[in-house]
């Protein structure tokens, strides 16, 4: 049973925020997995908050995957994309492993190019070819006294891309690319969209 931290306050993050041994093993989530998966998120940009259960019995719910591809839209330009199921996925099960009761608390989902442009030229940090422009990507945290925690996690995992920015609002960027690790200021690898498009055009074709 997740022990629950406490948190009460609030706290709130600008779009450019983070331009700048939780476990020991990793539990098989996987083997005991539930009927259904809820992820429960609150936006620290917009303030809005979303508890649903988009899996069950197997199958993904497409009036919940909508729904969170609302929650995740671009803020700044309003527009939204599929979420990537494998990042719901992954988000579920780095939920799974923390101790926390408190809500996902995200910054950044689904960007826009636009978005992404601005970001990049405005601050350092921002990848020209991010997963958040293909809606793989999050930007979050969970325990604020302890925001490095879904980093250890999704870094345990290995199930993609995981960066922990220990910036003034300290946050973890979490994508279900190429599996890769940094710490800011280091940089994740710069070539792992064009990997991620390579191993998808050998599994079309193979």
């Amino acid at each position: 049973m997740k022990k629950r931290s406490g948190l009460t306050r609030r706290t709130a993050l600008a779009l450019t925020a983070g331009a700048v041994g939780i476990i020991a093993a990793p539990a098989i989530v996987k083997a005991s997995a539930p009927y259904k998966r809820m992820l429960n998120m609150q936006n620290l940009n917009s303030g809005e908050k979303l508890k649903i259960t988009y899996w069950a019995d197997g199958e993904y719910i497409d009036g919940a995957l909508k729904e969170i591809d609302r929650f995740m839209r671009d803020l700044r330009t309003a527009e939204t994309t599929r979420m990537h199921t494998d990042l719901l996925d992954l988000l579920w099960e780095i939920d799974s492993l923390t101790p926390s009761n408190e809500p996902l608390y995200t910054m950044s989902g689904y960007r826009s190019a636009s978005t992404n442009a601005w970001l990049s030229a405005h601050s350092d940090g921002v990848d020209p070819s991010s997963f958040h422009m293909r809606g793989m990507a999050m930007d979050l945290t969970q325990d604020f006294s302890d925001p490095e925690m879904i980093y250890r996690v999704a870094k345990k995992l290995n199930k993609g891309g995981a960066g922990f920015y220990p910036v003034k609002h300290p946050f973890v960027h979490v994508d279900v690319g190429p599996p890769d690790t940094w710490v800011y200021p280091a940089h994740g690898r710069l070539d792992r969209a064009e990997q991620y498009d390579r191993e998808q055009a050998t599994r079309k074709n193979g």
